[in-house]
């Protein structure tokens, strides 16, 4: 591979592989105990509770209601997104979705047990569930369809699709993201984890754009 199409490959590759490195540091902080990640969850779990209380209310906590809501506007958004490529025809970018979120899953399986780290304990002070809390599974997956969205209105990046496939994206990533702080079913640093394993992998599945022509038009 020659002239355009030698150097889109390394531009396609940059993405995931910073990305992945970012993720590969922050697991091994996590792993390790670190004490500065142990500071940044103190702090975002302080946060939330000055911004929605400090009390297991109806609101936090384990099958509280930002769990609920959380984990149905996920759910809302994968559909959604899923049908629309579907009805839009974009066949390709619908797989793409459907094979992240299965790469996705695989690795946030082989992560959990990996790193080990058990779940947050509930604000109202119980046991915490068993199970293991990093990444967050759920913030992968809204980073994952903010991906999709982002990447197949690229074509025609900077135009007002493109700029609200971006804000709904990231809007969806921030509510998820927050609401599994506020269930206490992961820590900040997870929820960050979870983001950066959903563009991982997102951005190593995307369709490659077809180089065909330039190196047609190279051979001329």
């Amino acid at each position: 591979m020659t002239g355009a199409g030698a150097r889109t490959v390394p531009r396609l590759l940059a993405g995931p592989a910073l990305s992945a490195a970012a993720l590969t540091v922050l697991t091994a902080l996590v792993a390790a105990g670190s004490d500065a990640i142990g500071a940044f969850d103190a702090d975002a779990r302080a946060l939330a509770a000055r911004a929605f209380g400090t009390s297991a209310g109806p609101w936090l906590g384990a099958g509280g209601r930002a769990d609920l809501a959380g984990s149905a506007l996920l759910a809302v958004a994968v559909v959604a997104a899923f049908v629309a490529l579907l009805v839009r025809r974009r066949f390709g970018a619908a797989l793409w979705l459907l094979a992240g979120l299965t790469v996705q899953f695989v690795a946030e399986m082989l992560l959990e047990p990996l790193v080990g780290r058990p779940l947050p304990v509930p604000a109202d002070g119980t046991p915490p569930d068993a199970g293991f809390s990093f990444p967050s599974g759920h913030a992968a997956s809204a980073t994952l369809v903010l991906v999709v969205l982002v990447l197949v209105a690229g074509a025609r990046t900077g135009t007002p699709l493109w700029w609200a496939c971006l804000g709904a994206g990231s809007l969806l990533v921030l509510a998820v993201g927050i609401s599994r702080v506020l269930a206490d079913a992961h820590h900040a640093a997870d929820v960050v984890g979870g983001c950066l394993l959903g563009l991982t992998v997102g951005l190593a599945v995307a369709p490659r754009p077809d180089t065909s022509g330039a190196r047609g038009k190279e051979a001329r």
